[in-house]
């Protein structure tokens, strides 16, 4: 194979609207090492780009090292491809220090160290997915896993660059929307098709490159249409019929003015949580033959339609019935890229994006409310991004580092329905967000030692316009900032390792509220609760501020890989959704967001062992697990919906043809929950196995696999402590899909 250094595409993608090319850029944590498919006829002409996941380190450009506790982790093609399912958290859930805020098939962000929303910044291809998963954890991140090349997990000081608000960390999903690799051949691609047992779901995916000299053409698509997926008992947990004892009033029966009757707790099946979505691109690129210069725009289309299980108001005379959201986001993208061979500068890279989201919940009636159906919530969000990164080297390339500006502007709209039809009442809330950055990361090598320092200081202005047209106008300005130094000492050949490497970490964050923690004030349908903001009561939240120490050791010998890291975050402010019963004077269930004092300790670790390796047969083995505590140090109190205590491995087999693997996952029970007035149910333990086989299959100089995904096999009944809805809604039971992918 051949490396072309100086024509290295740009791995992200952003957006443009009017020619405003915002010199706002983007900037890409990575200075990924493309590699080239040689033009020989033996090799195929599928090999899209391949990530070299050693120095420089694939997240950063800064050369973090493979053996880094904070290099960025990479979940590569293939893993992609076993694992995934129709959300981005599912996909993830157990990747180290990763777990997933489950609501359904439909509905699920990464949750990473049991930070969620605002604290994990979702991104495609460097830039803001745009949508509205950061507000509530029902709303569906705006991307289809399959259609993705690879997705990058962010932690340490790199993740500052994405925002102040990535204290959790930042996954940034590498999408096809754009083509960034000269192909051989005029035209190449791949088409999927599969089929889910546990939803009797189908799911067709596809991605095609046309050639045009120095131009190319991109194309992807996908549709999946699943139903209300199997479960191994019922939908309802023990306890929370137990404690809800969910009924409803029916009139006309049992007397003049009807009586309340208890509900059936469904079982075998999960009501309504059907998932139907779409999405579909068309990009066009330049890449010069004989400039090291990247070009690219794309539009993308993304629709997804899912059903919310019922979960009790509390109420027996309130509305009966369930929930659909719809959602769907117009998003334009555009990229450049340019690298250098010599001087101080070795690479610029510049993306702006613009995303115009529309998502409406649904309810529609059962029972004594069959017929009723309206818009409960609507919200519109119409966003832009744009970055610009210049990444520079020096002293012989022993000091390397990025700089660069990001600006980002924010229309969001929600209206809540107060009195349904026909004669409905609603009310109207309309927030403006701006964020401006700048931000820095530089890494010194010198020996054994690595020396790194990035820091941002970033400006937020937030409005809200709702009550304008009365003549008030409220919203709050400010400045925050995020410093994160680490140290990392490795040594080749340390007593009976073949390496060793050891890495300290320091870094004090700050974090402005956002308009939603501040001024929120509707119907959240995914949580079942009124959502409140923390503003709200005449006292606006203060500032989040942090200080947080990580260790992180990584150690190899032969064969067999280790690693482990170790953190604790000390809160001054940490703002989270609690609930409040007092908030709606009684009159159903609502969240407020507060700001209390907070720690989180906890650990992620995984063991690579190649039991055996000989003739292009592998046997390998590998072991993960991971834990945080989060504690409200001002009331004595769990943090909720934290991760259980998990345990993983994957035993698998592979050589040039098949590749089978097993996989246990076990998640211990989470009793940490807040006492009464209790408002989250402890999770039982649970444990997981699944099986995965795929065939490769050469025909010609194309490439056709048969693959198979068993999951759940003991038909165990999961549920997931991070979710708001785990106790009515459990993970699948037992399921198979199969598929056939043909790549050309």
């Amino acid at each position: 194979m051949r490396i072309y250094p100086f024509m290295q595409p740009c791995q992200s993608s952003s957006v443009w609207t009017t020619i405003v090319f915002l010199l706002t850029g983007n900037l890409v944590l990575a200075q990924e090492v493309t590699i080239y498919p040689n033009e020989s006829e033996e090799e195929s002409p599928l090999l899209d780009e391949i990530v070299v996941s050693a120095s420089p380190d694939p997240g950063s450009q800064l050369g973090l090292g493979q053996y880094s506790p904070h290099a960025v982790r990479v979940v590569e093609t293939e893993t992609l491809r076993r694992n995934a399912t129709g959300t981005l958290g599912e996909t993830l859930g157990w990747e180290p220090g990763v777990s997933s805020s489950y609501f359904t098939p439909g509905a699920s962000r990464p949750v990473i160290r049991g930070f969620e929303g605002y604290r994990v910044r979702m991104l495609r291809d460097d830039l803001d997915t745009f949508d509205l998963s950061d507000i509530s954890p029902d709303h569906g991140v705006a991307l289809e896993p399959f259609l993705l090349e690879s997705v990058e997990i962010h932690r340490g000081p790199a993740a500052l660059l994405y925002g102040n608000s990535a204290v959790g960390g930042a996954v940034n999903a590498r999408s096809r929307s754009i083509a960034r690799i000269m192909p051989k051949r005029v035209a190449t691609g791949a088409l999927e098709q599969r089929f889910d047992s546990v939803s009797s779901g189908y799911e067709s995916a596809g991605y095609m490159t046309l050639k045009a000299g120095e131009f190319l053409f991109q194309l992807t698509g996908s549709h999946r249409e699943a139903e209300d997926i199997r479960i191994p008992g019922n939908a309802w947990s023990d306890d929370y019929e137990m404690l809800e004892r969910p009924s409803v009033w029916v009139p006309g029966t049992g007397g003049a003015s009807g009586q309340v009757v208890p509900l059936e707790n469904p079982s075998g099946r999960l009501p309504h949580s059907f998932h139907d979505s779409s999405t579909w691109s068309a990009g066009f690129s330049w890449i010069p033959e004989n400039l090291p210069l990247v070009l690219g725009v794309s539009y993308s289309r993304f629709d997804s339609r899912y059903g919310m299980p019922y979960i009790y108001p509390g109420d027996p005379t309130d509305f009966f019935g369930e929930y659909d959201l719809d959602i769907s986001q117009d998003r334009f993208d555009f990229e450049g890229s340019m690298d250098f061979d010599q001087g101080f500068v070795s690479k610029l890279q510049a993306r702006l994006g613009y995303g115009a989201y529309r998502h409406s919940e649904y309810f529609i009636g059962r029972g004594k409310d069959e017929g009723s159906e309206f818009v409960d919530s609507y919200f519109e969000k119409d966003a832009f991004e744009g970055r610009i990164d210049m990444h520079h080297r020096g002293f012989n390339d022993a000091w390397t580092g990025v700089i660069g500006f990001s600006a980002r502007h924010e229309d969001f709209t929600a209206v809540r329905t107060i009195y349904p039809p026909p004669d409905p009442v609603t009310t109207d809330t309309f927030l403006r967000s701006d964020n401006y950055g700048l931000h820095a990361l530089e890494q010194f090598e010198g020996g054994e030692w690595t020396f790194r320092l990035g820091h941002r200081l970033e400006y937020v202005e937030v409005l809200d316009h709702s009550m304008e047209s009365f003549g008030f106008l409220r919203g709050e300005k400010d400045h925050s900032s995020a410093t994160s130094g680490s140290v990392t000492w490795a040594r080749e050949n340390f007593i009976e390792l073949d390496r060793l490497a050891l890495t300290g970490t320091v870094s004090l964050t700050e974090r402005q509220p956002s308009a939603i923690e501040r001024y929120a004030f509707w119907n959240n349908a995914g949580i079942g609760r009124f959502l409140i903001g923390g503003d709200l009561d005449g006292t606006p939240l203060a500032n989040e501020e942090s200080l947080g120490f990580e260790i992180g050791v990584e150690a190899s010998r032969g064969p067999v890989g280790f690693r482990l890291n170790a953190y604790h975050y000390d809160y001054e402010n940490f703002i989270f959704m609690q609930e409040d019963p007092a908030a709606t004077g009684g009159f159903g269930k609502a969240v407020r967001y507060i700001g209390r004092a907070a720690t989180f300790t906890g650990f992620e670790t995984e063991l690579d062992w190649k039991i055996h390796e000989e003739d292009g047969k592998v046997l390998k083995l590998t072991l993960m697990s991971d834990y945080v505590r989060g504690t409200n140090e001002d009331e004595g109190q769990p943090i909720p919906r934290m991760p259980p205590l998990r345990f993983g491995s994957r035993l698998e087999w592979q050589d040039e043809r098949f590749t089978v693997g097993l996989e246990i996952r076990h998640a211990t029970g989470q009793d940490r929950v807040k006492p009464e007035p209790r408002a989250e149910l402890p999770t039982d333990a649970y444990t997981m196995v699944n099986m995965d086989a795929s065939w490769n299959i050469p025909v010609r100089d194309h490439q056709l696999t048969l693959f198979l995904r068993a999951t759940n096999l003991l038909n165990e009944e999961a549920r997931l402590s991070t979710s708001f809805r785990k106790d009515v809604a459990p993970l699948p039971g037992r399921g198979l899909s199969a598929g056939l992918r043909y790549e050309f």
